[in-house]
């Protein structure tokens, strides 16, 4: 493993005690829950598939999906993050295979999956495009590809502002240092090409060059009116106005 990745490495191990404290991590309410399980079954087809969640974290698309009925392996970097993984789904009582591994060098046969999902990865990885092609690969003809990714954040002073002043709030709330972030390349040493978010035509464009089809990029708004509904006030103040996207496409056959 190179420097960089293993630098990623650490910064998720570090960042797992704390990552479901941050209320965007985790679902706000009931109807969160249920639109999220509408638009994953809506992208995905019928439960009678494989699929791959990548940068699973601590869980919440592979155990939303196994909650659903798929067969789901979920693979992330960080060990820390799979183990808490690991017993959530012990916890809810759902059958998850999870797995330590590298998005952009993934452990598994070509076409091994009818599905593969993920959730803002894109932005912690240093080849947005091999990445891909990695995903492109695993996936078998026909296969579909199912992400969500944010736009970038908006930067004026009074966004700036807006996000010290919140900080302050995360830092007492959920016990953890936000400046201390991937975001900040500089700090970390880590060159991110995506960090900050990113514009959909860049991601739709990354996606059609790498062979995939039918692909198509859409506002997650029903979404992000519940998530927003259930967080604290402090997020309320902090939250900037980019929308998530989710991103589709099909490795042809």
């Amino acid at each position: 493993m190179n420097d960089v990745k293993s630098e990623i490495k650490n910064y998720w191990n570090e960042r797992s005690s704390t990552f479901d404290l941050s209320p965007g991590h985790i679902i706000a309410n009931r109807k969160e829950e249920n639109a999220w399980k509408s638009l994953l079954q809506d992208k995905i087809g019928g439960n009678d598939k494989k699929i791959l969640d990548i940068g699973a974290g601590t869980g919440f698309l592979s155990i939303m999906l196994a909650e659903m009925g798929y067969e789901v392996v979920g693979l992330d970097i960080s060990e820390e993050m799979m183990e808490r993984a690991k017993n959530k789904a012990m916890g809810q009582g759902v059958k998850v295979e999870f797995k330590l591994g590298d998005a952009e060098n993934l452990p598994f046969e070509t076409g091994s999956f009818d599905a593969l999902v993920n959730r803002a990865v894109l932005w912690t990885l240093p080849d947005p495009k091999k990445a891909i092609a990695e995903w492109r690969r695993v996936l078998k003809p026909g296969g579909k590809l199912c992400f969500f990714l944010h736009e970038p954040h908006p930067n004026g002073v009074a966004d700036r502002v807006r996000r010290h002043f919140g900080n302050l709030f995360i830092l007492i709330a959920e016990r953890r240092n936000p400046w201390n972030t991937l975001y900040d390349g500089k700090k970390l040493g880590v060159e991110l090409p995506f960090r900050g978010g990113v514009e959909p035509s860049v991601i739709t464009k990354l996606l059609e060059e790498s062979g995939l089809k039918n692909v198509s990029a859409e506002p997650m708004v029903e979404i992000g009116r519940f998530k927003r509904e259930g967080l604290p006030l402090y997020h309320k103040i902090i939250a900037s106005k980019h929308a998530q996207y989710c991103y589709t496409a099909v490795n042809p056959k």
